[in-house]
């Protein structure tokens, strides 16, 4: 079976570290194993002042001396890390659709600078959707993402769609169910399913089912526990979403976050990739011809 490929959501690591002090991030995640990182371009309230041209150049010198790769660009669309969201940037009210556009195309062309394959976008509301206002609220996402989706496919760069739960963004399409309806509508073929296992434990029925529902457009995950911290600390079933996983045989990148970092940077950047490795151990045991007994039937 092909191994997991796992990184880490650096700007979890704080501000200060992923703008000011980014070879700090690199250095912690050789150190523990990681494959790659993922970055929130400065913008918005996020950067402390860098400048993006220059904050691309430091993650190529970075990458590349240390033998990273990007995973994915996040916007980072949550009303807490973003100035236009859900108030100013949402995907279904036209005005700020467009402005939604406007700032993941920025996103894209970073992407694009850095190579990393993704970039994520998710659908925070503009106000409460029902059976009145859904079909207008999905044409202008649909229409959204359409633009997102063909700047993006000129850049070579792919869309992933999160998931999000309903105290965060709203009630809209908070499954995997519903974000694969939303991206049938938009007929792209560079537009696909990220699961943030945080979002999913509030409306996923079950985490193994929600890999298979995603299948074939299940792209990147973040694997972020229960209670927002690091995979193992909390009480997702993380055991059965690798197991499908493997039977699925998804060959994404496994997104570790922690926020807030519990106990501290340290630990949780190693304790999620280990907890994260023993589990992906015992999946490939239980898939095997040798489980339970330890060796297979054979003539």
């Amino acid at each position: 079976m092909e191994k997991l490929k796992f990184s880490y959501f650096q700007l979890t690591f704080g501000q200060e570290e992923a703008y000011l002090q980014p070879e700090k991030t690199y250095e912690r995640l050789k150190k523990y194993g990681y494959d790659a990182i993922e970055i929130t371009p400065p913008k918005g309230r996020y950067g402390l002042g860098v400048k993006i041209d220059g904050y691309a150049k430091t993650h190529k010198r970075l990458k590349d001396y240390y033998g990273l790769q990007v995973s994915c660009i996040n916007e980072c669309w949550g009303e807490a890390w973003d100035p236009y969201s859900p108030v100013y940037k949402t995907l279904t009210e036209k005005k700020t659709a467009d402005l939604a556009v406007s700032e993941t195309k920025t996103s894209i062309d970073f992407a694009a600078e850095l190579g990393a394959p993704f970039v994520t976008a998710a659908v925070a509301i503009h106000g409460p959707i029902n059976r009145d206002n859904v079909s207008e609220c999905t044409a202008i996402a649909v229409d959204a993402l359409r633009e997102m989706c063909d700047y993006a496919k000129a850049k070579g760069v792919k869309i992933v769609f999160e998931a999000t739960n309903h105290l965060e963004m709203g009630k809209y399409v908070n499954t995997v169910m519903n974000h694969k309806r939303v991206i049938e509508l938009t007929q792209r073929d560079n537009l696909g399913i990220q699961i943030d296992w945080f979002h999913a434990n509030f409306e996923e029925l079950n985490p193994y089912e929600a890999i298979i529902d995603a299948q074939p457009l299940l792209w990147h995950m973040h694997f972020r526990d229960s209670n927002s911290l690091t995979p193992g600390y909390g009480t997702v079933d993380f055991k059965s979403v690798i197991r499908a996983m493997k039977k699925t045989g998804y060959n994404g990148y496994c997104t570790i976050e922690s926020a807030p970092m519990i106990p501290d940077s340290e630990t949780a950047c190693k304790d999620g990739i280990d907890y994260l490795k023993f589990l992906e151990r015992i999946a490939e045991y239980q898939l095997s011809e040798e489980f339970p007994n330890g060796y297979k039937v054979t003539i």
